[in-house]
């Protein structure tokens, strides 16, 4: 029992570690040109934008209000804390989404050069 359970182990971890994995793109990586593009700035609401909280979340500035962002992960593009992460430095991203509840639902998120 043991040798199955490793040699489905070992396919698993091959599997994964060649990419045999379906590409899933996640829903905010979708640019849609019907809606409007917005150029904001990202990052850390907590750390960056003065925002009430205690743990580090993503968040933007948009038309000079602040507003978390649902969708992407804070660390989604690097770690939080690293030299360019989001709880360091303030960046420029383009998103698309909506203001639901003073939060912005992204259903479109890439970060700037």
């Amino acid at each position: 029992m043991k040798k199955i359970i490793y040699f489905l182990m070992s396919w698993t971890f091959i599997g994964l570690s060649l990419g045999f994995v379906p590409n899933t793109k996640p829903k905010y990586l979708q640019l849609d040109k019907k809606q409007t593009l917005y150029t904001v700035e990202a990052s850390c609401g907590s750390c960056n934008f003065d925002m009430p909280g205690d743990v580090c979340q993503l968040a933007i500035k948009l038309e000079d209000k602040k507003y978390y962002v649902e969708g992407p992960n804070i660390n989604d593009y690097g770690g939080s804390h690293s030299k360019n992460g989001f709880c360091k430095v303030v960046r420029k991203a383009q998103v698309q989404g909506k203001i639901v509840d003073d939060k912005f639902v992204a259903t479109y998120f890439k970060l700037l050069p």
